[in-house]
């Protein structure tokens, strides 16, 4: 391994990520690991580009040195921002699938049992029918998750950086709120958002904030579309601060004028919500009582607000189009899965108005030793303008 100003964490940190990923490997018989997922090359390698959508792949034998397959364009990354001596580029002019198959025979990887991630959202079908193709003597076995294994936990580095983040996410936050009025438009709001999170240090997030107001806010992933603010409204943001692809995520809501009853009554259940999940939050909770919890304190509203998603989920590392780790967890029914210790989750009790808002209040958490922390020190109210 190369260690070098280049990388986002110690050389340690990533030693101890590919020594994980391979015992993980060896558990499943494999000879090697194609990597596609942007989330996971950038986890095991510290590899990070807009450019994800050329295929590219980090493939790690179970013994010898790991190696990149990435299109030209990008080996730049590779040399200059990660720990990996090896790699093979190919041009735009070049079958990118192909290259990968020669790669990996002259790797002596051509047969054996190579693990993939077939649900990558980067690994299209006629991809993964052309590696089968061009690897008639390998087995090629569905390995999706085995990375995600060990992204679910977080390493005190990580938790460290995401604390920063959480920083930036707060800057951000309080900027939309203040430029929260009537007369304003969503725009506004949005630039206002936008301005703060990169002065504070705030990289581009996988997901542009959500502001929405009056009736849109009860549009789901509704966001600013130029529309003028009124008196009398709610206005719902959320929005995500991003360093080094780490996110943390936070909902707040205002409303412009003195707050209707309905409004208060939302804000104090969602409030509520928010609160008993934390505390019931612990190592050996199951994300599904989580869910349970949070959702029974939700259904008792005289409004027929309504929490139609999961009641959090993952957060960490993220590219395009999401900036949650929902897929390796959620906060849901049926996940009987146990909460460790260093899980991070957006929490997000909220509810739906019909025809007239959506209010959250949501958290980013850390799963301690003993209970559950939030990495936000702000204030979990329905702000009135």
């Amino acid at each position: 391994m190369r260690e070098h100003d280049g990388l986002v964490f110690s050389i340690d940190e990533y030693r101890r990520r590919l020594e994980r990923t391979r015992k993980r490997m060896a558990a499943e018989n494999l000879d090697a690991l194609i990597v596609n997922g942007p989330e996971n090359i950038t986890y095991l390698t510290s590899y990070q580009t807009t450019g994800y959508y050329y295929m590219q792949a980090l493939v790690i034998p179970l013994e010898s040195d790991p190696f990149m397959v990435t299109r030209l364009l990008e080996n730049t990354s590779v040399t200059t921002r990660t720990w990996i001596e090896h790699s093979f580029p190919y041009s735009d002019t070049e079958d990118a699938m192909g290259k990968l198959v020669v790669t990996l025979k002259e790797r002596g990887l051509g047969k054996g049992r190579l693990g993939y991630e077939r649900d990558s959202y980067f690994l299209r079908a006629f991809e993964q029918d052309a590696l089968r193709d061009g690897l008639p003597d390998a087995t090629l076995v569905d390995a999706s998750g085995l990375v995600e294994a060990e992204r679910v936990i977080k390493s005190d580095e990580e938790i460290a950086l995401m604390r920063r983040v959480a920083k930036v996410t707060e800057v951000a936050m309080r900027a939309g709120i203040d430029a929260v009025h009537a007369g304003a438009t969503e725009n506004d709001i949005a630039a206002e958002i936008h301005h703060a999170m990169f002065k504070a240090g705030g990289e581009y997030p996988a997901c542009s904030p959500f502001v929405c107001s009056g009736p849109r806010g009860g549009i789901g992933h509704a966001t600013w579309e130029g529309r003028t603010v009124n008196a009398g409204e709610y206005v719902f943001l959320e929005l995500a601060g991003c360093i080094q692809r780490y996110h943390t995520a936070m909902m707040r809501t205002c409303y412009v004028g003195e707050a209707t009853d309905n409004a208060q009554m939302a804000a104090a259940l969602v409030a509520r919500a928010v609160q008993t999940s934390i505390d019931a939050m612990k190592p050996g909770v199951t994300a599904a009582e989580i869910d349970r919890i949070n959702r029974a304190i939700l259904a008792d509203n005289p409004f027929g607000a309504t929490q139609t998603t999961r009641s959090g989920y993952s957060i960490g590392i993220a590219y395009a189009p999401d900036w949650g780790e929902g897929g390796i967890l959620s906060l849901v029914g049926h996940e009987e899965r146990p909460l460790e210790e260093n899980m991070v989750f957006h929490l997000i009790p909220w509810v739906q108005i019909p025809n007239e808002a959506s209010i959250g209040l949501s958290e980013t958490v850390r799963v301690t030793k003993d209970g559950c922390e939030s990495l936000f020190d702000f204030e979990r109210v329905l702000f009135t303008k």
